[in-house]
């Protein structure tokens, strides 16, 4: 099996058989590899593409230094490789990267050093093949009015390198990209096709279109500081623009062919609100359980926005802290100030059973033939509603008429009813634990040319 490393390093073999690429009269020295000081992975959740900073410091003799790099078994865009020197600039230059002929994952950067020196190198480039996604746990309360929640992340790496104490960045937001980095990584040269010069292959603009790449993708990756908390990973998030950013705490490392839980936050006393739907064109004759809350302050949420991702939701049920599965659903990234409503699925624990009590036609018109053209169909309508929690909830009774020309009257709680739009109405009411009530009214719908007389 083929060992997946990043490699940077330098072989006298290697060294002899690239010397006919260069200008023969130039003293070109190999520079000595020193081990990696730092390395970050900045990783978007809706693109295959990691934005990895790569430090180290090198020794430079006088003269030309060669630097070899190697990406065999990764997923590293070479088209976006990049070496800034970090110290010493005014001795150091990075005169260019090129490909050895036959080569595919392979890069050599030719450094010139006006004198002996040592520097500070930072090495950047895209890969594939990481990615991260957000899902939460909450707990309900006893009484159902509040819930405890945990937010997590969890970091997948497939990339083919390990990438050890390193600093992970998180980007909430949609990027536009021309190129899968995927594709980039797997092409059989770096730059498609080599082309020929005077019996040569070389590949031209190679750093520079790779310095162009990596500074367009730049703007959003300002630095984000962390502080440290006792027992607990923190997660530093700041905004960029139309993206956001977190940053875990501290270093981690995620090997190839991982993935790692981290936690974002943890939050209590988040005041909740079940509301009970029953929408025939919606769930059928079911009665479906929602649970909302809003990210805000007011629930010790509310800092940052929240990323798309599944919530588990559960109940304490027993002194012994026994928990109950209540529901999951997938919720959309959740800006600051609004509201979350969970689809927690069908229930039992709340009946709404909707009767027709009485039909009749009234206002009955007739055509020049004879035939009936018109007329005002009336329904008297019932709704049961039974609550049998142990807690106060709201339920919801909506009706699509496919019909705007329609009128209410005789109902038993007019103050909770509302018109939701043109051809659709709304009974909305709260419900004490273990109780029933019924909802009466009448519906009157103008059907045929009546539509037109009311």
């Amino acid at each position: 099996m083929p060992v997946k490393k990043i490699i940077i390093a330098f072989t006298l073999a290697m060294a002899v058989s690239l010397l006919p690429f260069f200008n023969a009269a130039a003293k070109i020295d190999l520079v000595t590899l020193q081990d990696r000081i730092f390395v970050e992975t900045t990783i978007y959740n809706k693109a295959d593409l990691t934005l990895v900073r790569d430090k180290r410091v090198l020794n430079f003799v006088k003269g030309m230094n060669r630097l070899q790099f190697s990406w065999a078994n990764t997923k590293i865009d070479p088209t976006s490789l990049s070496l800034d020197i970090k110290e010493n600039t005014d001795k150091i230059d990075v005169v260019e990267i090129t490909y050895p002929q036959g080569t595919r994952d392979v890069g050599i950067w030719l450094i010139k050093a006006k004198q002996p020196c040592r520097a500070q190198v930072e090495i950047t480039y895209f890969t594939s093949g990481i990615s991260w996604e957000s899902y939460y746990l909450a707990l309900l309360s006893k009484d159902q009015k509040t819930c405890g929640l945990k937010g997590y992340v969890k970091v997948t790496n497939y990339s083919g390198e390990d990438y050890n104490n390193a600093r992970t960045r998180l980007v909430v937001g949609k990027i536009n990209i021309l190129d899968k980095i995927a594709m980039l990584s797997s092409r059989q040269y770096p730059y498609g096709t080599p082309e020929y010069f005077a019996g040569k292959t070389r590949i031209k603009n190679v750093y520079e279109k790779g310095i162009r790449e990596l500074d367009y993708a730049r703007p959003v990756m300002a630095m984000a500081l962390t502080k440290k908390k006792s027992g607990l990973k923190n997660i530093k998030k700041q905004g960029l623009s139309e993206y956001f950013l977190y940053t875990i705490e501290g270093k981690e490392t995620i090997p190839d062919g991982w993935a790692k839980r981290l936690l974002s936050f943890k939050a209590e006393n988040i005041r909740v609100k079940n509301i009970y739907k029953y929408e025939y064109e919606r769930f059928g004759q079911n009665v479906v359980r929602f649970l909302t809350f809003k990210n805000n302050k007011e629930n010790n949420l509310g800092k940052t926005p929240m990323p798309g991702g599944e919530i588990k939701v559960f109940q304490s049920i027993g002194k012994k802290g026994e928990l109950d599965f209540i529901g999951a659903d997938s919720t959309k990234y959740i800006p600051i100030g609004k509201k979350i409503e969970l689809n927690l699925g069908p229930t039992l624990n709340v009946k709404i059973v909707p009767r027709i009590m009485a039909y009749r036609k009234k206002n009955i018109i007739f055509d020049t033939k004879g035939n009936m053209s018109g007329f005002d169909e009336v329904k008297d309508f019932e709704l049961k509603l039974s609550n049998f929690t142990s807690a106060a909830s709201t339920i919801e009774y909506v009706k699509n008429l496919r019909s705007s020309h329609f009128k209410i009257t005789k109902m038993t709680h007019p103050d909770k009813f509302e018109k939701k739009d043109q051809d659709t109405i709304r009974f909305k009411i709260e419900l004490p634990p273990h109780s029933n009530k019924s909802i009466r009214f009448t519906l009157t719908t103008l059907r045929g040319e009546r539509r037109w007389q009311k």
